[in-house]
């Protein structure tokens, strides 16, 4: 990092809980309602990882010929949600997180970025009591993640490199990239671009780094 940061902005999915595989099962159920396009669109969703399920949607319903098909989508986008919130009830926290979130919302702001959509979000982060924590949460739609970090640098009134983005792919570590914010990784299994970034196992690392790093 160029120096300690003065907002964090995290990622959801695989930062703050353990949900990715529940999303990846969600989007093997709902593709598989449609044999012929199943493989294509799970090999798809594994190489963008990152992008949001509407995106993967519209690239099914491309691949089917059926791509103004509103109801359809719709209807998928509604069993892969269903699904979702049926399978993140019993998935726990990523290691650390209640004392990170505890710790460093002492310290700084933290905001919350993901590819979830927004009302979707709200709902689980109420669930799960975890929306106190953060200053405020961009989901998708309406946000898109590097609309969402540039809105909190105008908000707080700082400069990227006066803000630090955790993420879990590569994905998030583009969008680091693409706004200018310094990136750490939290390791949920997944790939990262090279030259590869500052990976952790879990938040009691990052934690750890960052009390360090401040100094």
């Amino acid at each position: 990092m160029r120096r300690a940061p003065r907002v964090l902005i995290l990622d959801f999915d695989g930062v703050v809980i353990e949900s990715n595989a529940v999303k990846t099962e969600a989007f093997r159920r709902v593709f598989s309602r449609f044999p012929e396009q199943a493989e294509a669109m799970m090999a798809f969703h594994q190489a963008h990882v990152s992008l949001s399920r509407f995106d993967k949607f519209e690239h099914l319903l491309g691949l089917m010929g059926r791509a103004d098909d509103a109801v359809l989508q719709a209807d998928i986008a509604a069993d892969f949600s269903r699904r979702v919130l049926e399978g993140l009830a019993a998935v726990p926290l990523v290691p650390g997180a209640e004392t990170f979130l505890r710790e460093m919302t002492l310290r700084l702001p933290v905001y919350l970025a993901s590819v979830t959509p927004a009302e979707e979000l709200t709902g689980i982060l109420a669930k799960r009591g975890l929306a106190h924590w953060f200053r405020d949460v961009y989901g998708c739609p309406p946000w898109t993640k590097p609309a969402a970090i540039r809105d909190v640098f105008a908000r707080e009134g700082v400069r990227p490199g006066d803000a630090l983005l955790i993420g879990d792919s590569a994905g998030d570590q583009r969008v680091a990239q693409m706004t200018g914010i310094d990136f750490l990784a939290r390791d949920s299994g997944l790939s990262f671009d090279a030259p590869a970034p500052l990976i952790f196992a879990d938040l009691n690392e990052i934690y750890d780094y960052l009390v360090e790093s401040r100094s």
